[in-house]
């Protein structure tokens, strides 16, 4: 009898548990297609590419490569058009400027889509917070950002792209055209590593240059899964090998930055490195968010320090580096404006080769 009411029970437990599974599997269905509705309603109004009934634009953007085919599609809608990556991530790529002055005067709340790929990266930061807890990162990160000490950073930024230049000039010298984004890029990660984390002065160490290299991954790997219909699921993502790198990355990235957060918090408890610090040519974010306080004294949780150094390496890495690529490529295709900027930067500099205060 024993053995047959542990059979019953067992099968009772199956059939809950199918149960509970098929409700919340029509739930997440439900929820999907009232965001599709919504998506598609929002953007109903403006032109665009045919898409696939599955996938979107996602199949042309990656047989055609999705610079050639935004250009493309600039061309045919000129003002706005919608993206559609799978069924359920939709956006709406805005060329005309006043188009955009429309749509980010809204104030409309960020949305999760694209955010929750990023959170097992970056966790909870300024990026993705909203509500009192932005507010209360956004007062503790603000002494970050005074005109008084952002100064000194010029220094570093100055170094980085010297050594980006001296990189360009010999390869100036084959007469061949070449690709500048991974250069900027590399500039753009040098400058973040002294300036957060106080690194690159004299060599990064092996621990760093782990870093360094699972940061540009997890940037890639992540535009990556936006333009990947069948990446979107998390739980698919993490079976595929391309969810598994991501995932080492996150974790190659997280172990440095809780290991330069505890030997920093450590050395902070002796008076001599405390004094060393404040003495120092400028403070790097870490200093400055290990001493940040509100009203109450509280101060960032080390999870919180973590998540917005990570959000400083990812938004200042990756925008920092499409905005100075587009810069150069568009002053090069307009040498006028070009000569205009450089006529601005030798007057403020006049016969020196950086800025002084």
């Amino acid at each position: 009898m024993g053995p047959l009411l542990l059979s019953e029970s067992v099968s009772h437990l199956g059939l809950w548990a199918s149960g509970l599974i098929l409700v919340l599997g029509f739930l997440k269905v439900i929820r999907l297609l009232m965001r599709r509705q919504f998506l598609a309603r929002a953007m109903d109004s403006f032109p665009g590419p045919p898409t696939h009934w599955l996938f979107g634009h996602a199949l042309e953007v990656q047989q055609t490569g999705s610079l050639d085919k935004f250009v493309s599609w600039a061309h045919e809608f000129p003002h706005a058009h919608p993206l559609w990556y799978g069924r359920f991530l939709g956006f709406l790529n805005i060329y005309d400027p006043e188009y955009a002055k429309v749509v980010y005067s809204r104030g409309d709340p960020k949305t999760p889509d694209t955010y929750d790929f990023l959170l097992p990266w970056i966790g909870k930061g300024l990026l993705v917070l909203h509500g009192p807890q932005w507010s209360q990162h956004r007062k503790l990160l603000t002494p970050g950002f005074h005109f008084d000490v952002l100064k000194p950073y010029v220094t570093a930024f100055a170094e980085s792209t010297n050594s980006m230049l001296d990189k360009w000039e010999e390869k100036a010298r084959e007469n061949k055209s070449f690709d500048i984004f991974g250069d900027v890029g590399h500039m753009a990660l040098d400058t973040l590593m002294k300036c957060i984390f106080g690194k690159g002065h004299s060599g990064l160490s092996l621990r760093d240059s782990n870093y360094y290299m699972a940061v540009k991954e997890l940037t890639l790997l992540t535009q990556e899964r936006i333009e990947t219909f069948q990446y979107h699921n998390d739980f698919i993502y993490k079976l595929t090998a391309h969810g598994r790198r991501f995932l080492r990355a996150c974790q190659v990235a997280h172990d440095h930055t809780d290991q330069v957060i505890r030997e920093r918090k450590a050395a902070l408890q002796d008076k001599k490195e405390q004094e060393r610090i404040q003495n120092q040519r400028h403070l790097d974010l870490l200093d400055i968010l290990l001493g940040a306080r509100d009203e109450s004294g509280i101060r960032l949780s080390d999870a919180d320090l973590r998540a917005e150094v990570d959000t400083f390496m990812f938004e200042g890495h990756d925008t920092t580096t499409s905005g100075i690529s587009w810069l150069l490529y568009c002053m090069a295709r307009y040498p006028e404006h070009q000569h205009r900027c450089r006529e601005e930067v030798c007057q403020v500099l006049g016969d020196r080769n950086t800025i002084q205060w």
